[in-house]
């Protein structure tokens, strides 16, 4: 290459200079640190820990609450996968109908995301409460349940009724995106299949559904990878109990740093999470994003 021609590259690739530095800084640096505790032992508030290798990944494989946790994330991030593809799929081929009032409707559909998340666990924490929470008072008078439950106190009902809760949250954010795909869909294509004689829901299955195949790929691999992520929702109203029912990755990692202060197991739980997800995406992109049109 001569040096004209680089020149011209470097010339070139100067604009993006600004964002490659800010990459570095909000992605590389944090990954580099936990990679770098997660090597040592140390404790919280300790400046220089032991330098260990792969203690701390050893460690975690031989223990049994890592590996508890790990099936509760997955179980977390699978749940809350199906509800977050399904629900906003329907939602968003009622909200792409054009009827009375269907502006409204779009706009209250994202309640659920403008609320922030510490209103929404105090909330339901209450309301979830086997006294005086009034998801048990609606339930007993309609006689569902023949007495009060506390569904976030018991470890068969925490889970679901957290992956429910959460998936409101994100309804939104998902169906917001699926009905924006939905109305680039060219109204022509349909009427030409209503020719055809396709109707209802052979239309969604052999029109619409394929075409909003890239945003339903887009929307899945992104909800997988919050859901795995999150933290905020799970704390606030369970704490990952009762017991470890709800204690997923990023509730351990919490734990292990802030409540008995051991620094590098919690890096090492968060390097293991960065590289299992990265893995998954490789695997998604891989087999699941959707070929060529």
């Amino acid at each position: 290459m001569s040096s004209g021609s680089v020149k011209r590259v470097v010339r070139e690739m100067l604009p993006l200079l600004p964002l490659v530095i800010l990459l570095l800084f909000v992605f590389a640096y944090p990954c580099a640190s936990a990679l770098f505790l997660a090597l040592h032992e140390i404790s919280f508030g300790e400046a220089v820990g032991k330098y260990v290798a792969f203690g701390n990944f050893g460690g975690l494989i031989r223990n049994q609450v890592f590996w508890d946790a790990l099936s509760k994330s997955f179980l977390w991030a699978g749940g809350n996968l199906v509800i977050q593809l399904l629900a906003p799929l329907g939602i968003a081929l009622v909200l792409n109908k054009r009827i009375r009032g269907i502006n409204v409707a779009r706009s209250l559909v994202m309640l659920p995301w403008i609320i922030p998340a510490v209103t929404i666990a105090i909330c339901m924490r209450w309301m979830l409460l086997p006294r005086i929470g009034i998801v048990n008072e609606a339930l007993l008078f309609l006689r569902v349940l023949r007495k009060p439950v506390h569904f976030l106190g018991s470890s068969s009902t925490a889970m679901p009724f957290l992956i429910l809760l959460n998936s409101w949250k994100f309804l939104p954010f998902g169906t917001l995106l699926i009905l924006a795909a939905l109305q680039t869909i060219p109204e022509s294509v349909l009427e030409a299949a209503a020719v055809d004689g396709a109707k209802g829901f052979q239309q969604f299955r052999y029109i619409t559904f394929p075409l909003l195949g890239s945003m339903i790929w887009f929307v899945g691999f992104l909800a997988f990878a919050w859901n795995f992520n999150t933290f905020d929702l799970i704390w606030l109203t369970t704490q990952g109990g009762p017991g470890t029912a709800t204690q997923t990755l990023p509730v351990l990692i919490y734990r292990t740093a802030f409540k008995v202060f051991r620094l590098g197991e919690a890096s090492a739980i968060s390097v293991i999470i960065v590289v299992l997800l990265l893995a998954i995406g490789v695997v998604y992109l891989r087999f699941f994003a959707p070929k060529g049109e």
